[in-house]
C-alpha cells in the first residue's frame, strides 16, 4: 500500500501517517524529519531544499509542527521524532534480514557504541557499520 496524503506546510509536504503506518509501509528510501528549525532553513537555504525534495518520506518530528498542523483544513495524526523511530524502526526489523542500517555522525566512538548496542539488542547485525566523521562534514 502506498501512502499519498501529505499536508504542506510553507514549501514542504509532509506525510500525514502514524508512526505504526510508517513503519508498516516504509520498505526503504530516505527518511528526514523536520522540526521547526528545519522549516526555518527550508525557507531560506536552496540547497537544503533541494535536498529534501530527494527525499523519499518526509515526517512530522516536532509537536509544534504538529500543533501548527492542527489550523489548518488538513491536520497531521502525529508527531514522529526522528530518535524515537530509530528505536521503533530497528525493533520492527529486527527480524527482518533484508534490513540493514548504517549510522553516520556523532562524536568519535560513539556510532560504533551505538551500533554495537543496537546489535546486542536486535541480536543480529542489523547495523551493517558506523562512521563518525569530524566536525563540519556536511
Amino acid at each position: 500500500m502506498e501512502f499519498k496524503v501529505r499536508i504542506r506546510i510553507l514549501n514542504i509536504k509532509i506525510f500525514s501517517l502514524t508512526q505504526k503506518e510508517l513503519l508498516e509501509q516504509m520498505a526503504e528510501g530516505v527518511l528526514y524529519t523536520p522540526n521547526l528549525d528545519h522549516l526555518i532553513k527550508l525557507q531560506r537555504d536552496r540547497e537544503f531544499y533541494d535536498i529534501y525534495q530527494r527525499a523519499e518520506w518526509i515526517v512530522c518530528d516536532s509537536q509544534i509542527l504538529y500543533l501548527v498542523s492542527k489550523l489548518l483544513k488538513r491536520s497531521l495524526p502525529m508527531a514522529i521524532p526522528g530518535s524515537s523511530f530509530f528505536t521503533a524502526f530497528y525493533n520492527y526489523h529486527a527480524n527482518n534480514p533484508n534490513c540493514k542500517i548504517f549510522l553516520l555522525g556523532a562524536a568519535e566512538g560513539v556510532a560504533k557504541k551505538a551500533m554495537e548496542n543496537i546489535n546486542r539488542r536486535v541480536g543480529r547485525q542489523i547495523v551493517v557499520g558506523a562512521h563518525s566523521p569530524s566536525y563540519g562534514f556536511e
